[in-house]
């Protein structure tokens, strides 16, 4: 924070001057455009504090060597704390950097020093600059008095123009009625205006951007027909400029940066440059200059101050204004332009590459930023070779030595700091662990999870621990990040093993201490700056009866052989639970889940990845904004990339099931007939055909479906689109996408395919069979003896049926042709079907349409074949 607050100002100064001088150099050009130059200043600056927190750093030095010190904020928080606290251990002094192999004891930590010889301590600057860093606490607290205070003026002045148009008289006769209708159309206002009269207003003002509102003086009512149309035409251009929001946003900004005089400066020449625009607009619709004046000086004359109201709201004359408005109507050498269609585009694209660039700005001093860059310099390599050094320090201490240190302060708190100060300036590792827990670094040891997950060996690493009983909760706080890796054992205690890397870890302090009968880990950075980096590790023992809630900035989740409520999110990571039986529910931004072998309810979810569900009993559900949702009975699921497909694999007995999700939306289109000399020939009603009159057109599904549980007994999937493919389906399926083509292969049991858009292809199926698509082509396959129930409805496309040459059914089948299609739709089969088609168009379902149907029984009876489509043809074959 102490950083970030000169920051932001010096870059808001620079924004709010930038803006401030264009506007006021641009003199030649029109209002509406100095307008939206201010307008894109406010929104610059609005957006100023986030593009800075957001963005990367992009340092550039640019500042003397000689700043690093005064500039470096963990310098100065060190400096503090030995100020402050009698038994710390100060940097000062001299120690060569290869010769400090010792370490010490002291009554809270053990502490590894590491000193550059070299190295130069500022100390009167420091306590001048620490000085007035004592006040920044300060800042926050009178900000927010001024920004409460000032909103609270904003909200009542919005509620004094709700109470004044709740009390107005409203002027909604014929002829004001008529004259506003049509300065609205000369306007081009399309949305609906209130037009209100008022004895508290003395000028006319507007306000409101949905439900706009002008409000007109008392005396209005008495004005001629001519001065009726030029205020009204002056107000409305307030409303076809969205005046009013670009007002409201100008004093939110005032209210953010309310100690700023350059905001209050911006937001009054906004003002005067909207006062204008509008005067251009009445103008240039034909309004005599000197005429227009005229009203404009008559109104002006009665105009008073109206305070809070006043600020929310634009009123057409202002006397503090009304000089410089007369002087600009009457010169007739003016250029009184609008925006053009792309102006505002424009803007927001300049205005985009000034502020990104600039919130990533950093001026640093030129040593600090070769260190920070990576580029190799003493200090850097000094830096480096001391942290080894610290670490090879704790690492050689005894373990009966490291567990006779007791922390006094909170005897049962473990914690662990990492701080960093400048480049050329000391670095110190510190670790304080309670009697009971502690253990030397020489024994930590990382398991081969742990390791993976860490992607690229730890920078330091240490052990945490606290006694724990069953049933409690751990809390993980990490604001830093980190993956955690959680794993039940026998013992009562909760135990950590933290591996600390990238290029922040020193800046990050973790603790972990008891809490409401549980334990609570949380790393923080003890420095925050525009961004951070860091790869962190959090190994993690619990007993085996034990819950735990997460809040993570981001990293992966992974919990083994535990018993408990798991509730939480992480900011993006992969989650992994196995062997876990209670209660879940997890978020993470996005990476791949996985849930195995476990008994759980709830849900868990990502905002984009494959979410595995396997083997699992109980209640458990998965979400996934982008990829697919898998649920199996098997836990041997293989997931592989291939040309950028997912292919997912579950073993099931002896048969393997391949999902491929890709992303997308599907399309059906109609099969292309082959050959006439290939083709079967069918008959209706007796009479032999050929079927290359089969067609592709849209159809209406009816909504008839079998509910959520059917297939629900096999592998089930949902994706929010791409094709899917399933290579066999032994146990029956449950197969839905947002859009995309669906495979199901070799199946039994019962078979349910839902997409959005694109083609269907099931079989050959042993079983029951439900497709629907939105648009494409349904082709299935029926095989056995067997009962066979098939229900299709297809959006676009052709519905062919393969069934067995032995066919035991009933079959419904339904087609219907609309009248601007152009030809009729068929059903082709080679079995003898009787075909009915209706006389008259139906208009129930809105276009007129003609149906073609086919209703009879087939062999010995049995399983219902009901297929409906529109604009599609039917193809019933036996195989």
């Amino acid at each position: 924070m102490t950083s970030f607050i000169p920051v932001l100002l010096a870059k808001l100064s620079l924004i709010m001057a930038l803006g401030l001088i264009l506007a006021a150099t641009l003199r030649s050009v029109s209002p509406s455009h100095r307008h939206l130059i201010l307008v894109a200043t406010l929104a610059c600056s609005l957006a100023l504090p986030i593009a800075i927190v957001l963005s990367p750093q992009w340092n550039v030095p640019v500042l003397p060597g000689s700043f690093s010190s005064v500039l470096s904020p963990t310098s100065g928080r060190a400096a503090t704390s030995s100020a402050n606290d009698p038994n710390s251990n100060s940097f000062a002094g001299s120690v060569a950097l290869k010769g400090a192999t010792d370490s010490r004891l002291s009554n809270s930590a053990l502490t590894a020093k590491v000193i550059d010889a070299n190295a130069t301590q500022p100390a009167a600057d420091s306590r001048s600059v620490l000085a007035k860093v004592r006040l920044l606490p300060l800042l926050p607290l009178l900000w927010v008095v001024g920004f409460a205070a000032i909103m609270a003026w904003l909200a009542i002045g919005r509620l004094g123009l709700r109470r004044i148009a709740a009390k107005a008289w409203p002027l909604n006769s014929s002829d004001w009625s008529g004259t506003l209708d049509e300065e609205r159309n000369y306007a081009g206002v399309s949305k609906r205006v209130l037009l209100y009269s008022s004895s508290v207003v003395s000028t006319p003002l507007t306000w409101g951007s949905h439900n706009p509102v002008v409000l007109l003086p008392e005396d209005a009512l008495d004005w001629p027909e001519a001065h009726r149309r030029i205020v009204l035409r002056h107000e409305l251009a307030h409303v076809a400029r969205g005046d009013s929001f670009t007002q409201l946003i100008a004093g939110f900004v005032c209210a953010l940066y309310w100690f700023h005089p350059l905001a209050w400066i911006a937001e009054r020449r906004l003002r005067a440059e909207c006062e204008r625009a509008c005067d251009d607009s009445v103008v240039s619709l034909g309004t005599p200059a000197a005429e227009y004046a005229a009203h404009l000086l008559e109104v002006a004359r009665s105009a008073r101050a109206f305070g809070a109201p006043g600020f929310l709201s634009v009123a057409m004359a202002r006397p503090s204004q009304l000089e410089g408005r007369l002087l600009a109507v009457l010169n007739e050498s003016r250029r009184r332009v609008s925006l053009s269609r792309g102006a505002r585009p424009t803007a927001a694209l300049l205005s985009a590459l000034v502020l990104i660039p600039l919130a990533a700005f950093r001026a640093v001093p030129k040593e600090n930023a070769r260190a920070e860059n990576g580029v190799s310099s003493s200090s850097s390599n000094v830096m480096n070779e001391g942290s080894h050094s610290a670490r090879s320090m704790e690492s050689v201490t005894p373990p009966s030595t490291a567990k006779s240190m007791v922390a006094p302060a909170a005897p049962s708190t473990a914690s662990a700091t990492a701080l960093s100060t400048a480049a050329g300036q000391a670095t110190a590792w510190a670790m304080a662990t309670s009697a009971a827990s502690t253990r030397s670094n020489a024994s930590v040891s990382f398991s081969d999870e742990a390791m993976a997950a860490g992607g690229s060996e730890a920078d330091t690493t240490f052990q945490l621990s606290v006694p724990a009983r069953a049933a409690g909760t751990l809390t993980l706080d990490l604001k830093t990040g980190g993956n955690v890796i959680i794993t039940g054992w026998d013992k009562p205690e909760v135990f950590v093993r933290a591996a600390l890397g990238g290029r922040d870890w020193r800046r990050t302090k973790v603790t972990l201490e008891p809490s409401d009968g549980g334990a609570r880990l949380e790393s923080v950075y003890t420095e925050w700056g525009n961004s951070q980096s860091s790869h962190h590790v959090f190994e993690i023992n619990v007993p085996r009866n034990y819950s735990a809630r997460l809040s993570s900035a981001g990293g992966s989740i992974s919990i083994t052989g535990v018993d408990g409520v798991f509730t939480g999110q992480t900011g993006g990571g992969e989650i992994n639970i196995q062997k876990a039986n209670g209660e879940v529910d997890i978020r993470t931004g996005g990476g791949e889940i996985r849930v195995a072998d476990s008994r759980l309810n709830g849900s868990v979810s990502t905002g984009g990845g494959i979410v595995r569900i396997e083997g699992v009993t109980g209640n458990l559900n998965g979400k996934s904004g982008s990829g697919p949702v898998i649920y199996s009975k098997s836990s041997n699921t293989i997931i592989n990339r291939e040309n950028g497909v997912t292919v997912v694999g579950v073993a099931t007995g002896d048969n393997s099931v391949g999902i491929r999700s890709g992303s997308g939306s599907g399309s059906g289109t109609g099969i292309s007939s082959s050959s006439a000399s290939n083709e079967p020939i069918y008959v209706i009603d007796g009479v032999p055909i050929n079927r290359s009159t089969a067609t592709t057109t849209n159809h209406i599904s009816d909504g008839v479906g079998r509910g959520t549980s059917f297939g629900a007994s096999g592998i089930r999937m949902n994706s929010a689109g791409g094709g899917i493919s399933l290579r066999a389906a032994p146990d029956g399926a449950r197969v839905t996408t947002g859009g995309g083509p669906i495979r199901i292969g070799p199946s039994a049991g019962e078979v349910y395919a839902q997409t959005g858009g694109g083609s269907i292809d099931i079989g050959p199926a042993t079983g029951s069979v439900e497709a629907l698509t939105g648009a494409g082509d349904v082709r299935i396959e029926l095989r056995g003896a067997g009962a066979h129930s098939v229900d299709v409805t297809s959006g676009k496309g052709e519905v062919v049926l393969v069934v067995p040459r032995d066919l035991n059914a009933i079959l419904d089948l339904e087609t219907a042709y609309t009248d601007n299609l152009g030809h009729k739709t068929r059903i082709l089969s080679d079995l003898q079907l009787h075909t009915t088609e209706t006389a008259d168009w139906d208009s129930s379902e809105g276009t007129p349409r003609r149906y073609v149907r086919a209703r009879q029984t087939v062999g010995r009876g049995g399983g219902v074949i009901r297929v409906r489509t529109v604009n599609g043809d039917v193809v019933l074959k036996r195989s």
